[in-house]
């Protein structure tokens, strides 16, 4: 399998980008936004690094650099590359939040559980005119488990990622029908 975290491009559209339809001056703010990450301060580091799947903390960041596995040019202040050799040391160790954890052992990477997430809160949020978080408790998850590939002589030799989707809660679904806010 691939990387589990985001990438900063995945992070971006993931995280930081507002939602389809939303008013230019948003997609701009957060175009800005993005622009400006970098350097971060070592907290930013750490919960930019958390947002990205990775379980990280500022001591841990510290710690990377006491080892040699991170050499800021400043003191807390860190580039985009050293930002991700630090998601490439987590990634390297397994070193992710419980969600990310439950991706890998879903068969598939953060991305692919956030994006479709994030595309049936947006769906139900354009069919019922009010806002849905994209929020896995809103929502049940759907999984098609990834399927080996095998060779001729029998043994695995490939594994297709999961696809993950989601379909709104009744109950929720049941409170919008009646115009309840969620």
């Amino acid at each position: 399998m691939t990387r589990i975290g985001l990438t900063l491009d995945e992070h971006f559209d993931l995280r930081v980008k507002p939602r389809t339809g939303a008013d230019p001056a948003f997609l701009e703010a957060a175009r800005d936004e993005r622009d400006q990450m970098f350097p971060m301060a070592t907290a930013a580091a750490s919960h930019h690094l958390r947002s990205c799947g990775y379980d990280c903390r500022p001591a841990m960041l510290e710690s990377l650099v006491e080892q040699g596995v991170v050499t800021p040019s400043h003191p807390d202040a860190w580039t985009q590359a050293d930002v991700d050799a630090a998601a490439e040391h987590f990634e390297d160790c397994q070193i992710f939040v419980p969600y990310a954890v439950m991706c890998q052992a879903l068969g598939c990477r953060y991305a692919d559980f956030l994006r479709p997430l994030r595309e049936a809160a947006e769906r139900e949020s354009a069919k019922y005119g009010r806002s849905v978080p994209a929020d896995d408790q809103y929502f049940v998850m759907h999984r098609v488990p990834p399927r080996g590939v095998t060779g001729k002589d029998g043994t695995l030799v490939g594994i297709t990622p999961a696809v993950i989707s989601f379909t709104l809660c009744d109950d929720i679904r049941e409170r919008l029908e009646r115009g309840e806010e969620v």
